[in-house]
C-alpha cells in the first residue's frame, strides 16, 4: 500500500506543477494533496444511508443536489481532474469504512463506445482507476455497453427498465467469476442501471455483488 500511495502522491505533485489543483466545488486553488477547500468541506453534506439492491449493498457518498451535480457534470463532461479525484477519494473513504474485507475488483459502469470516442475517456473508469491507486483493489473493464440508450433522467421508471434492457454484455467472465465485485457509478436514481449490470454479470457466478455511487438522488 505504501508504494502505491507514494506513486499516487508523485502523480498528484507532477499534475499540480502543470495544472494547479483546484477545489471541485468552488474552483479555488488548493494544496496539491487536498481534495476540497476548507469552506466547501464544511458545507458538503455526506450521506450515511445504506440500501439493498439485487441482494447486495448500495452505498453512496452524498445526495444529488446543486452542489454535487456541479461536481458530477464536471467529471462527466469536462474531464475535470479535480472533480474526478474528489469523487474517487470520497468513494474510497466510503468503501474502506463500509467493508471489513475489501471487494476483490471494481467494475465501472461503462459508457457506449462512440460516447467514449467522442469524449476521449470514460469518467467512471477514471474514477475506478484512481480508487485502485488509493486502495490496490483492481479495476476490471469486464462489461461493455453494446447498445446506445436514451438519457435515463428523461424517462420514467418503467421506460428506464425498457431503455436499458440488453444494453450491457460481459467481455471477460474470468475477471468476475468467484470475485466480490463492487460496481461503481457516478449517480443513481432508481437503481435501474445498476440492476441491469447485476443481471448481466450474475451468470458469471461472482461471489458477491455490491454497489457504490458518488451521488444518490
Amino acid at each position: 500500500m505504501k508504494t502505491m500511495m507514494n506513486k499516487y502522491e508523485l502523480k498528484r505533485i507532477l499534475l499540480d506543477f502543470f495544472f494547479p489543483n483546484r477545489c471541485p466545488a468552488c474552483n479555488k486553488v488548493i494544496g496539491r494533496m487536498d481534495y476540497i477547500c476548507n469552506d466547501c468541506a464544511d458545507n458538503f453534506r455526506y450521506c450515511n444511508k445504506e440500501e439493498v439492491l439485487c441482494g447486495g449493498r448500495l452505498i453512496s457518498v452524498c445526495r444529488y443536489n446543486s452542489s454535487s451535480e456541479h461536481i458530477v457534470l464536471g467529471a462527466k463532461r469536462n474531464r475535470d481532474g479535480g472533480k474526478i479525484s474528489f469523487m474517487a477519494y470520497t468513494l474510497m473513504q466510503k468503501i474502506t469504512e463500509s467493508f471489513d474485507t475489501l471487494p476483490d475488483v471494481l467494475l465501472p459502469v461503462p459508457i457506449y463506445r462512440t460516447d467514449k470516442m467522442r469524449k476521449g475517456y470514460c469518467h467512471t473508469e477514471k474514477i475506478c482507476r484512481e480508487i485502485t491507486e488509493l486502495t490496490g483493489i483492481p479495476t476490471v473493464t469486464a462489461v461493455a455497453k453494446i447498445k446506445k440508450t436514451a438519457q435515463q433522467k428523461s424517462l420514467g421508471r418503467e421506460k428506464r427498465l425498457v431503455n436499458l434492457k440488453g444494453c450491457f454484455a460481459v467481455t471477460d467472465e474470468n475477471a468476475l467469476k468467484d470475485k466480490h465485485v463492487l460496481v461503481i457509478d457516478d449517480v443513481t436514481t432508481t437503481g435501474s442501471t445498476l440492476a441491469e449490470i447485476y443481471h448481466t454479470i450474475e451468470k458469471c457466478d461472482p461471489a458477491a455483488v455490491d454497489f457504490a455511487v458518488f451521488a444518490r438522488t
